[in-house]
């Protein structure tokens, strides 16, 4: 059920036990790769897994940060602190809207600390409760760990199988002669111009050049249903939590 399309009335009657938010960015993804990979690819999971489950999606959030690859034309990067202040402001509509859970489906690094810091503040004030899910992280780990030849990284053989997959008519090409493989370690966190200048040449940080729509299918499959299992839960009242003794 996609909120934005209910009207009043439907609204008032739909239930709001578990609500979907995808958040991504708008940035450089390689020569081959649609700007709006990061939220498109969050978009999709939240989609089907939503549908899956008859549970609400908000409308997306397509903005995000990054300062890396904010180098390249194209990527729209907001201000960190912005962006702490929109989610927790959705994040305050989403509860005073009667939403008992809300799942956040990031599609992009860069948003992790303004996500998790407004959601501390907001579960604090309400009784909301906010989970987070790094797509790209935290599910179809199993798959990727079958299929992948190669590191996962920006634009790389992971994520430009899962847009193939997922849209392919928006997969400009393959990149198959490695032209634009690209890989660059650092051994602690790196800050400053210098050490951005060294990296992502190209937009890309893996290997485009091993990418499949097959690899990709395998990981979306994956990815959706376990998504769709963690809302199923969420309906009975099942947190994400597992007590270890």
């Amino acid at each position: 059920m996609k909120w934005w399309e209910l009207s009043l009335e439907e609204f008032g009657k739909v239930d709001k036990t578990v609500a979907v938010l995808p958040v991504g960015i708008v940035e450089a993804h390689g020569p081959h790769l649609p700007l709006g990979t990061d939220a498109l690819m969050a978009i999709y999971v939240a989609e089907k897994s939503s549908e899956a489950a008859n549970v609400l999606m908000l409308p997306p959030i397509w903005y995000g940060n990054t300062y890396v690859l904010d180098k390249f034309r194209g990527t729209i990067s907001i201000d960190a602190q912005a962006l702490y202040h929109l989610y927790r402001s959705v994040f305050k509509a989403v509860a005073d809207n009667g939403v008992k859970y809300l799942v956040v489906v990031n599609g992009h690094g860069g948003n992790v600390d303004a996500l998790s810091m407004a959601a501390k503040d907001v579960a604090r004030e309400t009784d909301l409760v906010i989970i987070i899910v790094n797509w790209w992280i935290d599910l179809a780990r199993e798959a990727r760990r079958k299929v992948l030849e190669t590191p996962e990284g920006h634009a790389a053989e992971d994520e430009t199988s899962e847009v193939m997959a997922a849209y392919p008519s928006l997969v400009k090409w393959v990149p198959r002669d490695g032209k634009y493989d690209e890989w660059v370690e650092a051994r602690f966190r790196v800050y400053g111009r210098e050490a951005y200048d060294a990296e992502y040449h190209h937009a890309v940080q893996g290997y485009p050049s091993k990418a499949s729509e097959e690899k990709g299918r395998a990981i979306m499959d994956a990815a959706i249903a376990e998504m769709t299992g963690l809302l199923n839960d969420l309906k009975r009242g099942v947190l994400p939590l597992k007590r270890v003794t």
